[in-house]
């Protein structure tokens, strides 16, 4: 299939994004077809064939979803990808869920629109098949989202939740202590068909080896001393449901091997019993660590890590993803509210500033912690800089005059910095550059009383280059013939 025989579908009601996306891909040889709503791009289907949709969520009349559904039922070969400018988890598991190509979030850039069509091309070349999604809930029975964040690895996580949602494979997610390893795993049952069953967690980290295997697996009356009645373990207790182990590096290797058999042959044995139960529970895997260098250090089973490997989620840290602190922020901020009651607080943009440029080593849960700290803590209703924990403004101690002016630079430009975060690009450093030099120069110049020749030798420039500043700047000696002022 050349590029010339691909025929193109964007449905949103927004003009302006057809134009720029007409405008985009007008020279690039596909066929290309608008809709404005969903009643319209149905019309467009019925007289035309089209090989890939790009579609918006939030529409009139049926959305986006609706209509992805019913022309899948259709045409299962079409070629989806979903774009919205509501980045929620939810909208991006239920695109993938329903055979999305990909999933944009606007604004998107030009760049993203045309390597998004080039690999659809590429795919539609490779005659790729989508299969006819299972219904999807109605918008009344969506839930709360259980991961938080707009950035691209997070939209990345989304991505996989839905793709491996919908089915009994095992899942190991792999990341940093605190940056939500067990939320994802909730998504993943949350958007399954077991969502409606138990979602059992053990930490295997903080269960003692001999009480483990017991809770595992269960145990007979009589099976050891103080076993005075049979007890369900966790793994029968699931039910059809999910059981996700979490820091499953650190279970002993005799252990790993009984669970290895019950992962292959599925089903188990109570302590102590004889009786055989069929695992019905879909088993997800969490690690903080390198397994594949605790399989080379002989403190992991290399056949478990593949079994448990079959499909890896990796969850960044939260220094990777500054941008999504300000929707973590609010997020807790809301739940806070709910929890100590009274009215939502807010923060400040300086604080905000400071809280985006802080490296966070306890990730998600360290933030979430600190800022329901700063609720009960702060007596009003607005956090703001001098609210903030020392640890993250960085002023427990300033070791020296480099420090304490570097605080106050960031305390000062806050505002502007998270402006220009937000927006995505910017000039910030040379904007900011030229705000600090022109007073620098002039109190270098001041304190040689403008003496070029020693004040740049100070500064660490040349004269000449010096010169240049000074009259971009503006500075001129007070009572000099280019200006009276004694800023001049």
């Amino acid at each position: 299939m050349t590029q010339e025989q691909i025929q193109v579908l964007v449905l949103d009601d927004e003009s302006s994004i057809r134009w720029v996306i007409e405008k985009t891909l007008s020279g690039s040889g596909y066929g290309l077809h608008f809709a404005g709503d969903a009643e319209e791009a149905t019309r467009l289907l019925t007289r035309q064939h089209v090989d890939f949709a790009l579609v918006d969520i939030n529409l009139p009349g049926d959305d986006g979803f609706t209509f992805i559904q019913k022309q899948k039922e259709l045409n299962p070969d079409l070629l989806v990808a979903v774009i919205t400018g509501v980045g929620t988890m939810n909208n991006a598991v239920t695109a993938m869920k329903l055979g999305a190509f990909d999933y944009l979030t606007k604004p998107f850039d030009i760049d993203e629109i045309e390597a998004l069509v080039e690999r659809a091309a590429q795919a539609l070349q490779a005659s790729r098949k989508q299969h006819t999604p299972k219904p999807i809930p109605s918008k009344g029975e969506d839930q709360p989202d259980l991961i938080i964040g707009k950035s691209r690895v997070i939209r990345e996580i989304y991505k996989s939740v839905g793709r491996v949602a919908d089915t009994d494979i095992n899942v190991l997610i792999q990341g940093e202590s605190g940056t939500g390893k067990e939320l994802v795993a909730r998504a993943i049952h949350q958007h399954s068909p077991r969502a409606g069953r138990p979602f059992i967690a053990l930490n295997c980290a903080a269960i003692p080896r001999e009480l483990l295997e017991s809770e595992l697996f269960g145990y007979e009356k009589g099976a050891f001393t103080g076993a005075t009645e049979r007890r369900i373990g966790r793994m029968e207790a699931a039910r059809g449901g999910t059981v996700f182990l979490d820091e499953i590096g650190d279970m002993p290797l005799d252990l790993q091997a009984k669970l290895l058999r019950v992962l292959q042959e599925r089903e188990l044995q109570r302590l102590g019993g004889l009786e055989t139960i069929r695992l019905e529970a879909r088993i997800l895997a969490a690690t903080n660590q390198s397994l594949l260098d605790r399989v080379e250090s002989g403190g992991f089973r290399a056949d478990l890590y593949y079994r448990l490997g079959a499909f890896i989620v990796d969850v960044v840290p939260l220094r990777e993803r500054p941008e999504d602190i300000p929707l973590l922020v609010a997020h807790f901020l809301r739940q806070g509210a709910e929890h100590f009651g009274g009215t939502e607080h807010s923060i400040s943009s300086e604080a905000m500033a400071i809280l985006m440029a802080y490296s966070w080593p306890g990730n998600v849960r360290e933030l979430e912690n600190v800022v329901k700290s700063l609720m009960i803590m702060t007596r009003t209703n607005l956090i703001d800089v001098p609210d903030l924990p020392r640890n993250i403004t960085g002023k427990a101690e300033p070791s020296d005059n480099k420090e304490r002016f570097e605080q106050s630079v960031l305390h000062h430009w806050g505002v502007e910095i998270q402006r220009v975060c937000n927006k995505g690009e910017g000039d910030l450093l040379r904007s900011i550059s030229a705000h600090l030099e022109r007073p620098l120069l002039k109190q270098v110049l001041q304190l040689t009383r403008w003496n070029q020749v020693r004040a740049s030798a100070i500064l660490g420039i040349n004269r000449n280059t010096l010169r240049t500043k000074m009259e971009a700047l503006g500075l001129r000696k007070p009572g000099s013939r280019n200006g009276n002022h004694p800023d001049s």
